[in-house]
């Protein structure tokens, strides 16, 4: 590992190394010869340390040798030159722009509705890491996912279109699963009545164990104030006169039922902590099996810390204005936080510790089979103006997992750097479990300019490991004292 580790922290130096002419002029962007905008950005690179005019305007070069402007265009063609000299020679690059007349704007129309054929009523099977969405919506990380099911659970097919499949849950209530996630069946999802419930203390869990029939779908969610998880199992009946808890519970207080349409249930199950540790949905043969995660003990030498660093491999991520890979600078801050963590006691499980990228997939199973006690995932971000610090942010799907995030953007907040903001309901895959605390963070932008040099900083890189894990220093604080609070 230490070896993949000093390869990952060589490449990020050769990114910012440069091996062209002291005068040579690289331009990333501003390069079109035709546009339509009142104004045009270049971007472009030298070497460190030179000066760069641009239509005799000198422009400010970066320390990793990153340079840019936004110029105002004319209608017609607009020359433009870029000179760069270090001193004793130089070297000009010129373009020229024309800006067109333009149309009626149509970038801010909203996407057309995505056109459904309905078919007979098909049943089909739920494969492993199957999940269900709320609409036939799209966007780059996937419609916005109402919740993770197991696998073998019939559902009955109403509607499709190109890559979805519409399924009837109740006679009320639809989804919509992705068609590779599913396979053909015989089997016939039905109404039917729910049995007996058992709750038990496992040891590091309680369990709640619900007998049904058959598998039937169902969704989760928590819900805080007070803190309780739901799930609603979709064609089921209440006929569950026996829920009989066996021995003291650690974390579950109560849980109870109720009828909230003929053919839905809703399971409520009432926590005694403010904070949840995480809580699973499954089944075990046809019994509905919810697991809750007992508190940890609250200390980093007690607890074991899940690490994600984003990309890898074939999938590097976005590239900056001077090559360096947002897969390598995830990597070198996600190896900085291991080892302050590891200093302090905790256990680390890393999702990758080279240039490679495993699935996402494959990752959440990384940590679920590693019983992990909380998640951080590491992102880089990109997009908006190259010449603007675009700032930090963090991310969280579930409600219960605000918190966590807060405390990390807090803490990035002290490096001075703009706020971004604090992003709920937010549809990346990591921020999907509910097994255990998580939240993502975006440290900075890629594509600015001002924030690449950050980046490319190994000072501002540690700097960054060490306010994370004093975010998660925060969050554990917090728990510990609404834990202390409730017992006095």
């Amino acid at each position: 590992m230490r070896t993949k580790y000093a390869l990952a922290a060589l490449a990020l130096s050769a990114a910012t190394a440069t091996t062209q002419a002291a005068t040579t002029i690289n331009i990333h962007r501003g390069d079109r010869d035709t546009v339509s905008t009142k104004t045009h950005i270049i971007v472009g690179s030298t070497t460190p340390g030179n000066t760069v005019t641009i239509n005799g305007n000198k422009t400010h070069v970066y320390k990793t040798g990153a340079f840019g402007a936004e110029l105002p265009l004319e209608h017609g063609d607009n020359p433009i030159s870029i000179a760069a000299c270090d001193g004793n020679t130089s070297s000009e690059t010129r373009l020229n722009v024309f800006r067109k007349e333009t149309t009626a704007d149509s970038k801010n129309r909203p996407a057309p509705y995505v056109q459904e054929t309905a078919i007979a009523p098909t049943p089909v099977l739920t494969l492993p890491d199957a999940y269900l969405q709320y609409g036939n919506g799209d966007d780059r990380l996937g419609g916005s996912k109402m919740g993770y099911l197991a696998d073998g659970i019939p559902l009955k097919v109403i509607a499709e279109t190109e890559d979805l499949y519409k399924v009837e849950l109740s006679q009320n209530r639809t989804a919509y699963i992705p068609k590779r996630l599913t396979s053909p069946t015989d089997l016939q999802p039905r109404q039917a009545n729910t049995g007996s419930w058992s709750l038990t203390n496992t040891g590091n869990r309680d369990r709640v164990s619900i007998s049904l029939p058959h598998r039937m779908p169902y969704r989760s969610w928590i819900q805080p104030d007070p803190t309780t998880i739901h799930i609603e199992i979709f064609g089921a009946t209440n006929n569950s006169n026996w829920i009989t808890q066996r021995g003291d519970l650690g974390m579950i207080e109560y849980a109870d039922c109720r009828q909230t349409d003929s053919d839905v249930l809703e399971i409520v199950i009432k926590l005694k902590e403010e904070h949840s540790w995480g809580y699973s949905v499954g089944y075990t043969g046809n019994n509905l099996t919810i697991e809750v995660k007992h508190t940890p003990r609250l200390s980093l030498k007690h607890l074991t810390i899940g690490l994600d660093a984003g990309h890898g491999g074939e999938y590097p991520g976005a590239t900056s204005a001077t090559g360096l890979k947002e897969s390598e600078i995830n990597l070198d801050i996600i190896m900085r936080i291991r080892d302050l963590l590891i200093k302090k006691g905790a256990k680390t499980v890393l999702s990758r510790d080279g240039d490679y990228s495993p699935t996402m997939a494959q990752r959440k199973q990384t940590f679920t089979d590693s019983d992990v006690d909380l998640m951080i995932s590491l992102h880089n971000n990109s997009g908006g103006s190259p010449l603007k610090e675009m700032g930090t942010s963090t991310y969280y799907k579930h409600i219960s997992n605000r918190e966590l995030a807060s405390c990390l953007l807090d803490r990035m907040l002290e490096l001075g750097l703009k706020n971004f903001g604090l992003t709920g309901n937010f549809n990346f895959s990591l921020n999907a479990p509910t097994e255990y605390p998580n939240a993502l963070i975006e440290v900075l932008f890629m594509s600015s300019l001002p924030e690449e040099e950050k980046l490319a900083d190994p000072d501002f890189r540690q700097k960054v490991a060490e306010q994370t894990v004093r975010g998660i220093e925060d969050y554990i604080g917090k728990v510990r004292h609404s834990v202390t609070n409730r017992k006095r």
